[in-house]
């Protein structure tokens, strides 16, 4: 009963270590970490987007702009042109006239372009600076996050040690027959390879034992074994 007592404990040593390293690999979600890693992903790529929005539409309202200016220029020459007197021919004068009133025309649609365009360019400005402060937070809050998921994860390797180190030793006190049968059932029963005898049910199937098989559990150097289930049995106080 000594070595299967031995297993019984290597066994719980065994799920302990198991459920730490799911707690550990399962941390970073649970801490939020991951959820504000994307969110913060997704807030700089919509930044970004937004950024080069914003920086093309100053350049088009740079253009529009030098555009506008153009335009002056070529009204204001075209009017020195007509009242400078060297210009008499009255056919000259009404096209050079409909020239100043179609470039007025399109200097008044192009102001309005601009007008709206400026208006835009606030718009996005503004919600940009808006954008980078959420940035801001989301950065903060992930700091914190990382902060408490670091400590919580040395805590938990600090504990993931100790356990590691009781079950080696733990081991040294086993004889290799039975940890082999040991890891080939831990294997087939996701970890719980022996089973405790209790009011004769199996602990791992809830099946009861037989007859036949309940007196040899008394034996300190059998190994009996569920028939319904395989695990190995073991009775313990």
């Amino acid at each position: 009963m000594v070595q299967l007592q031995l297993l019984w404990e290597l066994q719980e040593l065994d799920l302990s270590i198991k459920d730490l390293q799911a707690k550990i690999e399962a941390a970073p979600e649970l801490s939020g970490v991951d959820e504000a890693k994307e969110q913060l992903e997704s807030l700089e790529s919509d930044h970004a987007e937004q950024e080069s929005i914003l920086k093309a539409d100053r350049k088009k309202l740079r253009q529009m702009e030098l555009e506008e200016q153009s335009i002056t220029e070529q009204r204001k020459e075209l009017s020195d042109s007509m009242y400078n007197g060297k210009v008499t021919s009255v056919k000259e004068l009404e096209q050079m006239q409909r020239k100043v009133d179609i470039l007025a025309e399109n200097k008044n649609k192009l102001e309005e372009n601009i007008l709206n365009l400026m208006e835009l360019i606030e718009t996005q400005e503004t919600h940009l600076k808006e954008l980078e402060q959420t940035i801001s937070r989301v950065r903060e809050d992930l700091s914190e996050k990382e902060a408490r998921l670091e400590k919580e994860l040395e805590t938990y390797h600090s504990e993931l040690e100790q356990l590691q180190a009781q079950r080696d030793q733990l081991a040294e006190k086993i004889d290799k027959k039975y940890l082999e049968k040991y890891t080939m059932l831990a294997q087939k029963h996701h970890g719980k390879a022996l089973a405790r005898v209790a009011g004769d049910i199996c602990g791992g199937c809830r099946v009861f034992i037989s007859s036949g098989l309940r007196g040899h559990l008394y034996n300190p150097e059998a190994m009996v074994y569920c028939e319904n289930c395989g695990r190995l049995l073991v009775k313990l106080d």
